[in-house]
C-alpha cells in the first residue's frame, strides 16, 4: 500500500505504515470496554488515533516500544482528523528499521547556517568575562550537538529537532536590534542572557523518540539547572567578576518574568527585563503563527483559532494571513548562509569604556 503522510490524510482513505507514538492512553467505554487512545506521528504532523476493543496487555506493548505498526482507516471526528486503528504491532526502531530522528518535526531552516550565525554573534561578545562563561559552559560535555538539535519546547512553541537553535539565534538578532535603540544597554550581558536562557532545556526534555520531559526536568526544571551550569563555569574558569557572574545568574532566573511563570525572582535590572520581554515576545509570536498553520481557515470559516493556553485567549487571524510563507519568519537566513540587514548591529559604547581584544575572526568560532 502506497505510503502516506499523516499531513495529507484524506477522510475514507486506508492507510498502514510505521509511526511514532506521541501518547497513549488505556481508556473504558461507558459500557464498559477497553480502548486505546493514541497520537500517532511522522515528521510532517501528529493525528489522534483510536483502537477499539483493546485491553491493558495490548496498552502496555505500545508502552514498551516507541513505534507501531498500524493498519486502519481515516475518519472524522468532531471536524478533525482521526485514525481506526484496525491491526497494530508495537516496535522498536531496529525492528522497524527505521531512523527515531526521521519522525520528528525539524526547523524549516539548515541547522548549520543557524549554528553558524549564532557562532559569529557569540564570538562578537565583548566583556571578555562575560564571553568565557558562555563558552565554558557551551564546553560541557555533549552539550553542543545537544544544542543543535534540541527543541524549545514540548508543545507550546517551537517544537521540534533545531526549535531551541532557532529560538535563541531569533532572540540574538531581536537583541543586537534592541541594543542599537536602547545604547546604554550591556550588550554582552544581554546576548549571553539570549544565549544560556534555555541552554539547560537540553537537560530538561528527552528528544531521541518524541519530546518529552526527563527526571531532571521535572525534579529541577532547565532555569535552575543554567544558573548552576553558570556558578559552576565561572568557579572552573576562577577570575570572573564575581558581579559579572551574579547579573548573568539573575537574567536566567528571572527570564519568565513572573513567579507564577517559574521565575525564581523577577527581573531586576535592565538586560533582565529586555531578556524577559524579547523571549516572551519570540516564543508567542511563534506560537501564533503556530495556532494559524494548525486553523488553517478556508474562506468560508471562522477567523477566531481555538482557545489558546499560551496565548490565553482565541486568537483572531486577519485574512492577510492567508498565503503567506513560513519563509517570513526569524532567524534571517538566505539559502543557508547567515545574512543581516546591513553591518551588523552593535550597541555604541563610551569611549572611555574598556573593550576586550576583537572577537576571533570567522574560522575560529567558539563551536
Amino acid at each position: 500500500m502506497q505510503e502516506h503522510l499523516l499531513k495529507n490524510l484524506e477522510r475514507g482513505a486506508r492507510i498502514e505504515g510505521v509511526f511514532l507514538v506521541e501518547t497513549a492512553n488505556f481508556k473504558q467505554t461507558r459500557n464498559g470496554k477497553h480502548f486505546l487512545q493514541l497520537v500517532l506521528r511522522d515528521h510532517s504532523a501528529s493525528v489522534k488515533a483510536v483502537r477499539w476493543d483493546s485491553n491493558r496487555d495490548e496498552f502496555r506493548g505500545v508502552e514498551r516500544c516507541p513505534f507501531l505498526r498500524v493498519s486502519g482507516r481515516v475518519e472524522e471526528y468532531q471536524g478533525n482528523t482521526q485514525i481506526i486503528v484496525d491491526q497494530l504491532e508495537p516496535v522498536g526502531a531496529e525492528d522497524a528499521r527505521v531512523d527515531p530522528a526521521e519522525f520528528l518535526p525539524r526547523s524549516r531552516f539548515d541547522l548549520d547556517a543557524m549554528q553558524k550565525e549564532l557562532e559569529e554573534i557569540i564570538a562578537s561578545i565583548s566583556d571578555d568575562g562575560v564571553r568565557r562563561i558562555v563558552l565554558a559552559v557551551l564546553d560541557r560535555p555533549g552539550l553542543r550537538r545537544s544544542f543543535r538539535n534540541a527543541p524549545a519546547g514540548k508543545t507550546m512553541h517551537h517544537a521540534y529537532v533545531g526549535g531551541l537553535l532557532e529560538h535563541v539565534l531569533s532572540l540574538a538578532q531581536v537583541a543586537e536590534r534592541i541594543c542599537d535603540h536602547y545604547r546604554w544597554l550591556d550588550r554582552s550581558m544581554l546576548i549571553a542572557g539570549v544565549v544560556l536562557h534555555d541552554i539547560a532545556k537540553t537537560a530538561e526534555l528527552s528528544f531521541d523518540t518524541g519530546f518529552g520531559y526527563t527526571d531532571e526536568g521535572q525534579l529541577i526544571g532547565h532555569i535552575v539547572l543554567v544558573s548552576r551550569w553558570i556558578r559552576e563555569a565561572a568557579e572552573t574558569l576562577g577570575d570572573v567578576d564575581p558581579e559579572t557572574v551574579l547579573q548573568l545568574e539573575h537574567l536566567v532566573l528571572a527570564h519568565h518574568g513572573k513567579l507564577e511563570f517559574g521565575s525564581p525572582k523577577k527581573p531586576m535590572t535592565a538586560e533582565a527585563l529586555a531578556m524577559h520581554f524579547i523571549d516572551n515576545l519570540d516564543a508567542k509570536l511563534a506560537g501564533y503563527w503556530q495556532a494559524f498553520r494548525q486553523a488553517n481557515p478556508g474562506p468560508q470559516d471562522s477567523r477566531f483559532g481555538d482557545q489558546n493556553f499560551m496565548l490565553e485567549v482565541r486568537p483572531y487571524f486577519p485574512r492577510r494571513l492567508d498565503g503567506l510563507s513560513d519563509d517570513l519568519l526569524p532567524p534571517r537566513l538566505d539559502d543557508g548562509e547567515p545574512a543581516r540587514r546591513g553591518a551588523p548591529v552593535r550597541a555604541t559604547r563610551a569611549p572611555e569604556e574598556s573593550r576586550a581584544e576583537d572577537p576571533p575572526a570567522s574560522g575560529s568560532l567558539p563551536f
